[in-house]
């Protein structure tokens, strides 16, 4: 049976967000229709905050870990600015208004930056406003490491 808006429609969060996976993981075989259908839909793929096997944390972690995603960070870092601020941009054009604070969404990616920074040899310095505009308010702020 093919996946229709009603069908989606009947379907809980989290089936939504397995039938993502699977189609992500066989976009060659028809699988795109159905994310596009999907992220079209507007509908949720979670009911409370975002797991690791979240499509849109899978997703972002994707991003932020990309060779983009990362000196987008470091720039951010050297002007001062929250790391999440340098690849926010990144998120938000990708994921649309999937990426939002309504179910930790900002605080996920801000974790995610956070495990990259640490990677890259930074340490945290402590948080400071997102630039205006960002769907992010606050982030932390990064410097390089001290310790040898």
């Amino acid at each position: 049976m093919p996946i229709t808006i009603e069908k989606l429609k009947t379907m809980s969060p989290e089936r939504r967000a397995v039938l993502y996976e699977n189609a992500r993981k066989r976009v060659d075989q028809g699988g795109q229709e159905i994310l596009d259908l999907i992220n079209s839909s507007g509908f949720p793929l979670r009911s409370g905050g975002i797991t690791f096997s979240d499509p849109v944390h899978i997703r972002m972690e994707e991003i932020i870990w990309s060779k983009e995603g990362k000196d987008l960070m470091i720039q951010a870092t050297k002007l001062g600015l929250p790391a999440l601020a340098g690849v926010e941009r990144l998120i938000v054009s990708d994921l649309g208004d999937r990426y939002h604070p309504h179910d930790l969404g900002t605080v996920d990616a801000g974790s995610i930056a956070g495990e990259v920074m640490r990677h890259l040899g930074y340490e945290l310095a402590g948080r400071a406003n997102m630039p205006e505009g960002s769907v992010a308010k606050t982030a932390a702020v990064w410097r390089p490491s001290t310790r040898a």
